[in-house]
């Protein structure tokens, strides 16, 4: 990979980390003091959270269409304008409302500032080295949660919760947008059929290709309800199958460092391995993992096994999800692809964790919640093989 691009990919990486942590890890550590101070449950705290997922998911597809049109520089400086934002009016919230306003425009600046805006920037201007640049970008946004939650504490001890969501905002401010505004070059010519006159978006997709989006969404749908549960119920389930809450936080700390390694994995194959073959990998070593963890009485040790193979399927998946796009339906559309994929994948992690809530309060145990989790992943699993089942080449078409 030239020079150029590894610069792309490193300011790429470096803005994953100081939007997902923020964005999405911080309110982990600070949740305790906003409730205290705001007056309001953890429950309504988070449901604030879930409804800016929601909004991510529902904004993802116009997101993608714009970059595709004029190019990541601008959809994502934009989205880190908006991040910092949402995050300063969060940090002057003095009701739910205000708070929860603060949110929603955090939600909107997601659709352009995490994964999948940086992949379809990425795809502009990294040529056949794409599938490298994009398992780097992750190596690199995948130590958010290491770096913010420990960040998050510190700064929450030194500035209170109020001061570091306003120093998260100058990060959005004066890290992200001059990584974005400044280091990602101008969108490439847009091509031909993208500047024909009074062609539909509805005429360029064939029912083929739409019968196997839905397969495909249904399966990424699957794995991020299944992922979105684990998140927060992870050391619930853990101490159901015998583990004390001491050794169910050790476990968990496994997960993180398997993610990354899983996407080493993929990066010193040189992409050799398929992405229909890596994305059946991944959603299988989780199916697999949810079905042993539906047993019995776990030891630390095995217990360890079980989230580390989760985690790095689960490292994988993010490689998979952006890799399958690209080989099913081309580049030339790809960010819209991307982001109608988003719109089903956060739309679904967002109602997971109230959903579950919502069962547990109707008398779901823990032990079957395990069975539960497996079958969501086992469903995953089979809908990728059906999304990926024969061979194509790229598609190359708009989506509906």
């Amino acid at each position: 990979m030239s020079r150029r691009l590894w610069i792309l990919i490193i300011a790429l990486g470096i803005g994953q980390i100081v939007s997902w942590g923020p964005l999405f890890y911080s309110m982990a550590v600070l949740w305790p003091r906003v409730s205290e101070d705001l007056g309001v449950s953890r429950l309504v705290l988070f449901a604030v959270v879930s409804l800016a997922l929601l909004l991510n998911g529902l904004v993802a597809p116009a997101a993608g269409r714009a970059i595709d049109r004029f190019g990541g520089r601008i959809v994502m400086s934009i989205g880190s304008l908006l991040s910092g934002l949402g995050l300063a009016i969060v940090a002057i919230a003095t009701d739910p409302y205000v708070y929860a306003l603060g949110w929603a425009i955090g939600g909107v600046a997601m659709s352009m500032v995490l994964y999948d805006p940086a992949f379809a920037t990425l795809s502009q201007h990294s040529g056949d080295s794409h599938r490298r640049a994009l398992t780097a970008v992750t190596l690199i946004g995948g130590f958010a949660s290491t770096v913010f939650w420990p960040l998050t504490g510190a700064l929450l001890a030194g500035f209170d919760w109020r001061g570091t969501f306003w120093l998260f905002a100058l990060a959005q401010w004066l890290i992200c947008l001059p990584l974005h505004g400044l280091v990602i070059p101008r969108r490439p010519p847009l091509a031909t059929a993208d500047k024909e006159p009074g062609q539909s978006r509805e005429a360029r997709a064939s029912p083929e290709q739409l019968r196997t989006f839905h397969w495909l969404a249904a399966a990424f749908a699957l794995h991020a309800f299944m992922m979105s549960v684990l998140a927060v119920n992870l050391l619930t389930l853990l101490q159901a199958r015998g583990l004390t809450l001491a050794d169910a936080v050790t476990v968990g700390a496994v997960m993180g460092p398997l993610q990354v390694a899983g996407r080493l994995v993929d990066m010193f194959s040189g992409g050799r391995i398929p992405a229909r073959w890596l994305g059946a990998a991944a959603l299988g070593a989780d199916t697999i993992a949810m079905l042993m963890l539906g047993q019995g009485e776990l030891g630390v040790a095995m217990a360890m096994f079980i989230v580390g193979l989760y985690g790095a399927g689960n490292g994988l998946v993010t490689i998979a999800k952006g890799m399958s796009v690209a080989d099913i339906f081309g580049r030339e559309h790809y960010g819209q692809w991307l982001g109608r994929l988003a719109r089903w994948v956060y739309s679904s992690y967002a109602v997971a964790p109230l959903a579950f809530a919502m069962l547990f309060r109707l008398g779901l145990t823990d032990l079957n919640a395990s069975w539960l989790l497996f079958g969501f992943s086992a469903a995953a699993f089979v809908c990728y093989l059906a999304a990926t089942r024969a061979p194509r080449g790229p598609i190359d078409k708009a989506p509906t």
